[in-house]
């Protein structure tokens, strides 16, 4: 699915409340479906806050977001949460995986909120682990699982939704530099293979370094 930003623009209040602090200040790219696109900047520049408003789940000030010839922007907050929850995967730092429910069970469960039945969610759940190479894993506590094995399921979660978009937000910021390698090449040629535009935020070099099109968010512009 193609992505384009028309000057995104947002600003935040400070802490006197009386000025604002403009974040992103006419933010345009197109990337177009299946292609990959970095993300870096210094801390605060605006990086996560350009995934929330490509996501929907924050808004821009200004300007607009279209996926193909939708201008998502123009939707209400409950169509953009349908949108989102069949066209666009997140992968987070944090991994966000619940303790309580094995592997398997964690990649299923976001599945069965799209409308899957339990057989489709765990046909889909398996092959995504055994796209990262976690299928030895499935029935294993996250509580066992090593940082990047866990973000490996992040990962296989995001494709297991087989959703058009994923917008992974510091992917390996907690990971070694070999198990970050691992996971970004695993994350790229997955995407590739299956047509998924990737959109990735990121200060390692080595990660921005295997996406396709790479830009820096400097006061609030690309460069």
């Amino acid at each position: 699915m193609k992505i384009t930003c028309n000057n995104i623009c947002k600003s935040f209040q400070n802490n006197s409340m009386t000025l604002n602090r403009d974040v992103l200040r006419g933010i345009s790219f197109d990337l177009e479906s299946g292609d990959s696109l970095s993300i870096s900047g210094p801390s605060g520049a605006g990086k996560s806050t350009l995934l929330n408003i490509i996501s929907g789940l924050d808004d821009p000030d200004r300007g607009d977001i279209y996926f193909d010839n939708l201008c998502f922007s123009n939707l209400k907050t409950n169509e953009k949460t349908k949108f989102r929850l069949q066209n666009i995967s997140l992968v987070f730092q944090s991994f966000n995986l619940l303790k309580d429910f094995n592997v398997l069970e964690n990649i299923m469960l976001p599945l069965s909120y799209k409308g899957l039945s339990k057989k489709d969610s765990e046909k889909h759940a398996l092959s995504a682990l055994d796209n990262v190479d976690l299928s030895n894993f499935k029935l294993s506590s996250v509580t066992t699982l090593s940082g990047g094995e866990a973000q490996r399921v992040g990962i296989a979660r995001a494709l297991a939704m087989n959703t058009k978009i994923i917008l992974a937000d510091e992917p390996t910021g907690n990971l070694d530099k070999d198990t970050s390698n691992s996971i970004v090449n695993s994350l790229v040629d997955v995407c590739k293979m299956n047509k998924v535009s990737l959109v990735v935020v990121s200060h390692d070099d080595s990660v921005l370094s295997k996406l396709n099109i790479n830009k820096k968010i400097i006061d609030g512009k690309f460069i």
